[in-house]
Formats: C-alpha cells, sequence, structure tokens
C-alpha cells in the first residue's frame, strides 16, 4: 500500500513539473476549461490535461506515423480518441522530460502545418 502511495505522489509531481514547466513558455497560451487544463500555440489547442497522471498532446498524424515504432516502444503513449491526438503517462521526472520533448515537437509541427509550404522556406 505504501508503495502505491509513493507512485501516486510520484505522479502528481510529474504533471506538476509539466504544467509548471509549460505555464512558463512563451509559445503557449493557457486556458483553463471545465475538464482541465489545455495549452494552445498558434490559437491551436495542443495539450490537454485533465487530472491524474496522463496528458494528451496533438502531434499530427504525420508524426504519429513518421515516429510509430519509437512511441511503440516507450510504452507510455498511446494513440489518443481524436486523430492525430497521442495520450501520454506521466508518472515522475524521466516522463515529464520526454512529454516536454514531446511538447516541443507539436508546437513545431503545428505551426508548420498552418503555413503553405512556400511561406515556411522564407
Amino acid at each position: 500500500m505504501a508503495v502505491h502511495a509513493h507512485t501516486s505522489d510520484r505522479s502528481a509531481e510529474g504533471v506538476a513539473n509539466v504544467v509548471a514547466q509549460l505555464i512558463r513558455w512563451p509559445d503557449l497560451a493557457l486556458k483553463r476549461t471545465r475538464r482541465g487544463l489545455g495549452f494552445r500555440a498558434g490559437g491551436r489547442e495542443i495539450v490537454r490535461m485533465s487530472g491524474g497522471h496522463t496528458a494528451e498532446l496533438l502531434l499530427t498524424t504525420d508524426v504519429i506515423d513518421r515516429w510509430a515504432r519509437v512511441l511503440t516502444d516507450c510504452r507510455r503513449v498511446t494513440l489518443g480518441r481524436d486523430t492525430g491526438w497521442v495520450v501520454m503517462k506521466i508518472e515522475g521526472k524521466t516522463d515529464a522530460d520526454l512529454f516536454l520533448s514531446l511538447v516541443s515537437v507539436a508546437i513545431k509541427v503545428n505551426q508548420a502545418s498552418r503555413w503553405p509550404a512556400s511561406r515556411r522556406s522564407r
């Protein structure tokens, strides 16, 4: 029982660390919703956190397809309900660090997908 409680504390710590980090990122805007917290980049929601130790991330279908094996092998990431989204378990610092890295990717790919290829190369 004590081991389970310790794991829950670590999970909460991991998620709290992620939120504390993301709030400081200039490319993200925090939005509170009925379901929890969301973060937007360029007006598009890319992170959803509804509590517990999981978070959703809009990686886009292209990135998910390209990184399918890596994402599957890490066993922390699963496909989300919505197209282009993944769900990640965050249970400690290592998971939090991975999630923050994936948020960086999500910001970049979602920003790129909003502009035509001709405008991105400028």
